[in-house]
């Protein structure tokens, strides 16, 4: 569409180039609430992440009671997994949606199927009321929240880009992440909290069943605070085409043959992200417990302490990627990743307290150079009418195939082999995945989306 679309500028706005070959208005009052009301929904999906990984034997002890605690935490990690094996269905309900229907549309059905699963985990009974049914029970709302994450943070990163001016989308989408890992934080805090409050006893009868509780309600707050930001100006301004000229139609399967390329070039990037980011945060916890002897209140410790060095520095590091180049960036997080794994895995194996502090330090360094640029580089790899789907799709497949099962993966490649530093390779081979997946890509940072590939 070459005609540029004339309009108002009201108070508080200021028009951008959006790459949609227009020049559309952005509310700068209205931003940060766009920005918080998403950020918020996502808090909700890594609050459960943490606390699902902090009380892993609590739930393993509580749905998969063995004598053996490594077929215990296989178990729990199997049931964690398969929560992930579903979201690329999960991509390819809502992306369509946030395509056709609007990106809110899209994002206030993700979050609400969130929090309605999350609910019903606060509910189950365990294993010794109603037997191998509790299991069942969790498996299939683990899936549902799969689901509903499938379009939610896919639906995010492009929500807040489509609202954000191009000099200053890699900052305001790295609060994406801000907010995941305040959800993480927050999770685990809250775990620990409950766990000192009420004891391990207490624990393992009903206290699991509150931090769920809570992300349930966290989860209904946010479907509310969702339902009164504005649409992207970019949706608009697709709907308002599609009124001038209904005779012009493309089908999805037209659109993804365009994009193959960049679906897999984001399924590339998105394994060096998210594999690095299960395996740091998700994993070594409990790895350093599980197979290093370490006490679980270290391991605990441990975590928060990591993902507060995260929340302090990923929008600085967002902001670094309006400057450098988001590109420049993600290749650094790369080959930090390549070069140290093994001696970081290696100082950790060495079970001395002060070489796991340095060794985390260098992978929480590495971590960030994808938490700043993340968002904003996905989203301008796809053009606007299939964006969502796109992004969801190629998002989904890539964090279920490499990202979401590393945990299980690496728990079973260590019993095959004995070797504990599994995960350096694994971290190894994600961040090579990436440096090929951005090969050739071009760099976005400072301009406008693209409106179509061609």
């Amino acid at each position: 569409m070459k005609d540029t679309l004339i309009t108002p500028y009201s108070e508080g706005s200021r028009c951008y180039d959006t790459g949609y070959n227009d020049k559309l208005t952005i509310n700068k009052t209205t931003l940060p609430k766009t920005v918080a009301g998403v950020t918020l929904g996502n808090m909700v999906e890594w609050f459960d992440f943490a606390i699902y990984s902090a009380m892993a034997m609590i739930m393993a002890k509580v749905f998969f009671p063995v004598s053996n605690n490594k077929t215990e935490m296989i178990a729990i990690y199997a049931t964690f997994a398969a929560g992930f094996v579903i979201r690329p269905l999960g991509g390819f309900i809502f992306g369509p949606i946030g395509d056709k229907f609007g990106r809110r549309t899209a994002l206030v059905a993700s979050i609400s199927v969130m929090s309605l699963s999350t609910l019903l985990i606060s509910i189950i009974p365990s294993y010794h009321s109603i037997g191998m049914l509790a299991p069942v029970l969790l498996v299939l709302c683990r899936m549902l929240q799969g689901l509903s994450t499938g379009g939610e943070y896919g639906g995010s990163c492009i929500f807040i880009s489509e609202h954000s001016p191009d000099k200053k989308r890699t900052f305001l989408t790295s609060w994406l992440e801000f907010g995941n890992i305040l959800g993480f934080l927050v999770g685990g805090i809250i775990v620990s909290i409950i766990s000192h409050t009420l004891g391990e006893s207490v624990m393992l009868a009903w206290g699991w069943r509150v931090p769920f509780a809570i992300a349930g309600l966290m989860g209904i707050v946010a479907i509310f605070i969702r339902m009164r930001v504005d649409e992207t100006p970019i949706f608009k301004e697709m709907q308002s085409e599609k009124k001038r000229s209904p005779q012009i139609k493309t089908s999805f399967v037209t659109i993804i043959a365009k994009e193959w390329k960049q679906l897999l070039r984001c399924a590339g990037i998105v394994a060096a992200f998210n594999i690095s980011y299960y395996i740091i945060l998700g994993y070594i916890p409990g790895y350093l417990s599980s197979f290093l002897g370490k006490s679980q209140e270290f391991s605990a410790n441990l975590s928060l302490i990591s993902t507060l060095g995260l929340l302090v520095f990923i929008p600085l590091f967002g902001y670094f990627g309006d400057i450098f180049g988001r590109k420049r960036l993600l290749q650094i997080g790369c080959s930090v990743m390549i070069l140290f794994s093994v001696p970081a895995f290696m100082a950790l194996k060495s079970g001395d307290t002060v070489f796991i502090i340095i060794s985390m330090c260098v992978l929480i360094a590495g971590m960030l150079f994808f938490e700043g640029t993340i968002p904003a580089t996905l989203t301008s790899l796809f053009g606007h009418k299939a964006r969502y789907s796109c992004f969801a799709i190629s998002y989904n497949l890539s964090v279920s195939l490499l990202g979401g099962t590393a945990p299980l993966l690496n728990t079973m490649l260590i019993e095959k082999t004995g070797s504990t530093l599994v995960p350096a390779y694994y971290l190894m081979a994600g961040a090579l995945m990436g440096i090929l997946a951005m090969w050739g890509m071009k760099d976005y940072t400072g301009k406008p989306l693209p409106a179509d590939q061609s």
